[in-house]
């Protein structure tokens, strides 16, 4: 971004499923990466505070060893080898080894808990499509 140009703000919500519902600004570094995530000021229930979690939002968002995509052990545990997978085949992988835990303990052994304060829509969605 050009040191002279301003900062371009934009406004969105946080991802997160806490009860709070923090507004936020964030800072548009290009189309594909933010910057420093604020809270906003306008907020009346955080009067622009945030979490650490959210606050340092971007830098987990673009951390260069942050995963993008499934990965298979195919090593030892502990060893740190894996291969990346397609999405499908990490979803069948999951479902598989629930069904398995069913089969083997009981329905009460895989127990779909998917509210946390960290959570959103999209893990608690993704936890339904195994069912």
């Amino acid at each position: 971004m050009d040191q002279d140009s301003p900062v371009k703000i934009g406004y969105s919500a946080c991802p997160h499923d806490c009860p709070s519902t923090c507004a936020l600004e964030v800072e548009l570094l290009d189309q594909y990466r933010v910057g420093r995530v604020r809270g906003a000021r306008e907020n009346s229930y955080t009067s622009g505070v945030v979490c650490a979690k959210v606050a340092r939002y971007a830098e987990r968002t673009h951390h260069p060893d942050r995963l993008t995509r499934p990965m298979r052990r195919i090593g030892e545990k502990g060893s740190a080898d894996f291969e990346p997978i397609t999405w499908d085949d990490a979803l069948d992988e999951v479902a598989n080894a629930f069904l398995k835990a069913s089969e083997r303990h009981g329905s009460e052994a895989v127990w779909p808990y998917y509210y946390a304060g960290t959570m959103g829509l999209l893990q608690r969605d993704g936890v339904n499509r195994l069912r």
